[in-house]
């Protein structure tokens, strides 16, 4: 019971799996990349900047990125990208305010969130961080 009334964290892997589960939902939003019309429809009809690139840099960031997420790999270079993309839905799709965009507004809280706390211990990059500091200490 003191664990729920501490500041501390109750379960250390619970970030390891919101950061799997947020992946996964951000790589189906990526697979959208082989059915792209409609969203490259939308985008040129929305007068977006450079929409063809636009849509194809959007899912191709969120189809890698996603994968990425699940795997723990390269976290704090892929999420910037991604907040970078859920910002370009909120600004398209919600006109800007993150009230109606709300869903998009939630993932970049999730991607500050896995950027500033890292991805988690069951991670590749907290494995080949460790990998890295054990062979720097052997002579």
């Amino acid at each position: 019971m003191a664990k729920f009334i501490s500041a501390e964290g109750v379960w250390d892997n619970g970030n390891t799996l919101v950061r799997i589960m947020t992946g996964f939902f951000i790589f189906r939003y990526g697979r959208e990349l082989f059915h792209i019309k409609d969203l490259l429809d939308f985008l040129t009809q929305s007068n977006f900047p450079f929409p063809v690139f636009s849509g194809y840099a959007a899912k191709i960031i969120e189809l890698v990125g996603g994968i990425l997420l699940i795997l723990g790999f390269l976290t704090r270079w892929i999420t910037p990208l991604l907040i970078i993309v859920m910002a370009g839905v909120i600004y398209t799709t919600a006109k800007g305010d993150i009230f109606q965009g709300e869903l998009a507004f939630l993932y970049i809280l999730l991607f500050a969130g896995f950027f500033f706390r890292g991805p988690g211990k069951w991670s590749l990059d907290h494995w080949l961080e460790a990998r890295s500091l054990r062979l720097k200490d052997k002579p």
